[in-house]
């Protein structure tokens, strides 16, 4: 264990106990106090990483009873929410795209249409991050492209271009960035999305459901835009990276010819991920404005017992009775637990594990009483001030457990304020995401950075930049298209916030 692995194990202990020693704050429950001890130490423990991440996520299992939290069965039941097991299908179908490489094949073809110049690589490479990022978690995306960019570097710098100055960093930058970009396109795309939509589902029962096609309405504008703006920052004012140089596609073009023709279960786990996708954005009605599109559930005798997480479950199993073509070998195999992230689960668990407990013991209600300063904001500052609150605090923790420990107070914040609890906890969701600056704010961040190719300067002074433009397009995006879309007033709340 490393010195600040045990800095980081002590200061976690020490915080925790001097939350329980100090004299019980006015309004506050004892039950509260300790689920505010227990969620310093893990939150200590994750920005330190003073054990394993998902080791820490456990801990809700034993010290909830202990304390007198919870029971061991209110403990446990979070980490078998349905809202982890739909992320769960999802990972698995995303898990059967890898094992045939799907994923990188149509990565190259995108990159190599956008390809040509330094400048347009880079652009080529946020694109297919992006785009494969909405449908499988961001972790997983940037470790399928971060090889490819290496390739591209060294061939650059093989043909004595200097990649050090600006087209290095700027490609290694645009790949983390492209990737927590892309994850808040879909619900799936990133753990933040999942832990609101099974958050918000807990806390407000008789809710309309945040269904996968309404969440893609808003959070695909958003990677839509930051795309272009992100890779503009990236390589007009952080990086001067070249527009005319020897190109990289010799590297694409090589790698492309390895792959040979499409193959067989390719194809057939492209027709199994494209009807998954279908399922899910035609699943419920869909109001695109001029026309209602009626959705396929709508032929069921209870539309209402088929939900998202039905179908990633079944068609994740669906995956191993298909043929992938080769004999005696189904599209999904024996190997898809070793592809699976489990302690992104364990994560999303302790998430909703924390959720429910800060809800129960009337910690949220207490924290959203110091928030209720922010009643006096008009709407569009209030979501300015959450996405910039979400963003600066992700800087500096796992973006999963500060979305997770945040929820139950924005939404205890919003029935305080008598607003809909959806204005605070949506854009607090989709800012989660925006943390560019630090290696440790996402796991795309750590990995790009583990790579050598650039220094914490040059993310944070980057990472700075295009926090201003995400804070801004967030706010934007959310306040002009998902008031619309989820039917936000922006004064009183709906009857079921209560």
């Amino acid at each position: 264990m490393g010195s600040r692995s045990r800095l980081g194990l002590a200061a976690g202990i020490l915080a925790a106990g001097v939350m329980l020693w100090l004299p019980l704050p006015d309004g506050m429950s004892e039950a509260g106090r300790r689920t505010a001890a227990v969620t310093t130490l893990m939150a200590v423990w994750w920005v330190s990483e003073a054990i394993p991440i998902a080791a820490t996520a456990l801990l809700p299992i034993f010290a909830f009873p202990l304390l007198g939290i919870s029971s061991v069965r209110d403990a446990c039941a979070p980490y078998a929410d349905p809202t982890n097991i739909f992320f769960l299908g999802g990972l698995m179908i995303a898990a059967a795209v890898e094992r045939w490489g799907l994923h990188r094949r149509l990565a190259l073809h995108v990159m190599r249409r956008l390809g040509g110049s330094p400048r347009r690589l880079v652009l080529g490479f946020m694109t297919a991050t992006a785009a494969i990022s909405m449908w499988t978690s961001n972790a997983a995306t940037t470790m399928m492209m971060l090889p490819i960019a290496l390739a591209v570097i060294e061939h650059f710098e093989s043909r004595r271009f200097d990649t050090r100055p600006a087209f290095a960093p700027a490609l290694m930058l645009a790949v983390a960035y492209a990737a927590n970009i892309g994850g808040v396109g879909t619900l799936v795309g990133t753990p933040p999305n999942v832990i609101f939509a099974g958050s918000f589902a807990r806390l407000f029962p008789e809710a309309p459901p945040i269904g996968f096609a309404t969440w893609m309405m808003v959070g695909t504008p958003i990677a839509i835009l930051m795309t272009p703006l992100a890779w503009l920052f990236l390589t007009r004012v952080a990086f001067r990276v070249p527009a005319t140089v020897a190109s990289g596609d010799a590297v694409l073009g090589r790698t492309l010819a390895d792959l040979g023709p499409i193959t067989t279960p390719e194809r057939r786990v492209m027709i199994a991920f494209v009807t998954t996708a279908f399922l899910w954005v035609f699943r419920a009605d869909l109001d695109v404005g001029i026309v209602t599109i009626p959705g396929w559930t709508n032929v069921l005798p209870d539309p209402r017992a088929v939900d998202d997480t039905v179908i990633a479950v079944a068609m994740a199993t669906l995956l191993f009775l298909l043929p992938s073509g080769e004999p005696g070998v189904a599209l999904l195999g024996d190997d898809w637990p070793s592809r699976i992230p489990w302690g992104v689960l364990v994560l999303l668990g302790s998430g909703f594990a924390l959720a429910a407990a800060v809800e129960s013991t009337g910690l949220a209600a207490w924290l959203a009483a110091r928030l209720g300063r922010l009643g006096s904001m008009p709407a569009p500052l209030l979501v300015l001030a959450i996405t910039t609150l979400l963003v600066v605090l992700t800087e500096f923790t796992v973006n999963s457990a500060i979305t997770a420990l945040m929820m139950p107070v924005l939404a205890a914040t919003a029935v305080g304020l008598e607003v809909d609890p959806r204005l605070l906890m949506m854009p607090a969701t989709l800012a989660a995401s925006f943390g560019f600056m630090m290696p440790g704010g996402t796991a795309p961040n750590a990995m790009v950075f583990a790579s050598g190719r650039l220094t914490v300067a040059e993310m944070a002074r980057t990472g700075f930049g295009i926090d201003l433009i995400g804070i801004l397009v967030i706010t934007v995006v959310f306040y002009v298209v998902g008031l619309s879309v989820f039917d936000i007033a922006t004064t009183g709340a709906p009857s079921w916030a209560h």
